[in-house]
């Protein structure tokens, strides 16, 4: 009998437990499935998103810190252009030549970079970022595309890629960047963390991939060159853009 009121005894600690476990695990997912954090163009987006922050630098909204502009004003901006491009679409076959430009947010499109930088072990990224450069001839769709940045994890070479024939991709939670129809012609994303990644030489370190996380009727238009002329007269072709200290 002692023994029976002993194991009962023990059952509301038992089933406080159990609340406290299913509690910390219901916090857990809701932290997993938190959406991505927005890019911003001016400060007023980051004063409404509900998040503690106050200004828009370099693309992104950063606290309210005195500290944080300065960073970002004493690094040193490094451009770099992609050594190789492709763009698929859902049953698109290869393509050796570019199109002087490409839709996000359509037809299941995604845009595939490869980026050669040699950055020293000790330099910090500050920030990073994808820099696309919307098509002005093109009427887009009035609905807003929200754009990402994911890590190519397999070999591919531009000049053979094709629906069929793309490297696998993988999620990084990397912010989303919501493109609005008459927004900033030039569209960021955040790759900083991709980008700190490379030091570590994975050889799964294959690119960037840029895809969509909806779709209009038309998707939104981007500029895409390629070749030398083009790449020195201009910065139209999507390049990597860092903030290095």
């Amino acid at each position: 009998m002692e023994a029976l009121i002993r194991r009962h005894a023990k059952l509301p600690r038992v089933i406080g437990s159990s609340r406290t476990v299913a509690a910390l695990a219901l916090v857990l997912g809701a932290a997993a499935c938190a959406p991505r954090p927005r890019m911003c163009v001016s400060s007023s987006e980051c004063a409404t998103t509900g998040r503690q922050a106050a200004a828009c630098v370099a693309g992104r909204c950063q606290p309210s810190s005195p500290n944080v502009k300065p960073a970002v004003d004493a690094s040193r901006r490094i451009v770099v252009h992609p050594v190789d491009m492709a763009y698929v679409r859902r049953g698109e076959g290869a393509s050796e030549a570019l199109p002087s430009m490409f839709a996000l947010g359509k037809d299941s499109a995604i845009l595939f970079l490869r980026f050669s930088v040699a950055l020293p072990s000790p330099a910090n990224v500050v920030e990073a970022y994808v820099v696309l450069h919307r098509e002005g001839a093109v009427d887009d769709d009035p609905a807003p595309i929200s754009l990402h940045a994911t890590r190519i994890v397999e070999a591919w070479e531009g000049r053979s890629m094709s629906w069929a024939r793309q490297p696998r991709i993988v999620e990084t939670r990397a912010p989303a960047t919501l493109v609005e129809p008459g927004g900033s012609p030039l569209v960021r994303l955040d790759v900083r963390d991709l980008v700190r990644q490379w030091s570590r030489h994975d050889p799964r370190d294959q690119g960037i991939a840029i895809v969509a996380e909806n779709e209009s009727r038309t998707g939104t238009a981007f500029a895409l060159t390629a070749g030398a002329e083009a790449r020195v007269a201009s910065d139209v072709e999507p390049y990597l853009e860092l903030y290095v200290r």
